[in-house]
């Protein structure tokens, strides 16, 4: 049978992997570990589908099943990594996605992660959650130049939005707290993912 337009070999050159499995996969790769309702919330996709796709690669020893919540294997992370490479090599050769990345990384990224910092060691005030979501709107303006390149990053602003709502009725949780999708976990997995994105190490 052909592979799929959209299929991009893995690391390995055994398998291949279509754009709703890397998605699958990529959710888990960001978030550590993840069930399969937040790999549904964030990526858009039915939860069914998302079933489905995480027993297909259960089956293939791409992830692990621990008890309804999802780690990725070595061979899944090849696959995520394989796709990174492969799909988003035509933007690095293009410099414009660099230029975006390196924008983000020395304003925005420094900025927030100190803002985290203030919040956190002022016990939650006012003032530093006000700062931390006036960066989160600065950014949401600024995934608008980077969403045309890379589509699926629209969800990221959705998702700070919805965040931003919640801790702006109050739960805090959705400031912080690394266990639900608040503004801070939102950020750190973007890290994460426009480092890929752009072929840059994480930090160690």
């Amino acid at each position: 049978m052909q592979a799929p337009a959209d299929a991009i070999p893995t690391e390995a050159g055994r398998d291949l992997v279509d754009a709703p499995s890397f998605e699958v996969l990529n959710a888990i790769y960001l978030h550590k570990m993840a069930t399969p309702l937040h790999i549904a919330d964030v990526t858009g996709l039915p939860l069914d589908q998302v079933s489905a796709v995480l027993k297909d690669q259960a089956d293939d020893a791409a992830v692990l099943d621990l008890e309804g919540s999802f780690l990725l294997l070595e061979e899944g992370t090849a696959r995520v990594l394989a796709f990174y490479r492969d799909r988003y090599a035509p933007l690095r050769s293009e410099g414009e996605i660099i230029s975006w990345y390196e924008k983000f990384e020395n304003g925005l990224n420094r900025q927030f992660i100190k803002a985290v910092s203030d919040w956190q060691t002022s016990d939650g005030d006012a003032r530093a959650q006000d700062k931390m979501a006036r960066l989160v709107e600065r950014m949401i303006r600024h995934l608008d130049a980077a969403i045309p390149k890379v589509p699926r990053y629209d969800r990221y602003a959705q998702r700070f939005e919805r965040a931003m709502a919640r801790a702006d009725r109050g739960e805090m949780d959705f400031v912080c707290k690394p266990t639900v999708d608040s503004m801070h976990n939102i950020w750190f997995e973007f890290h994460e993912d426009i480092l890929a994105v752009v072929g840059r190490p994480r930090d160690v």
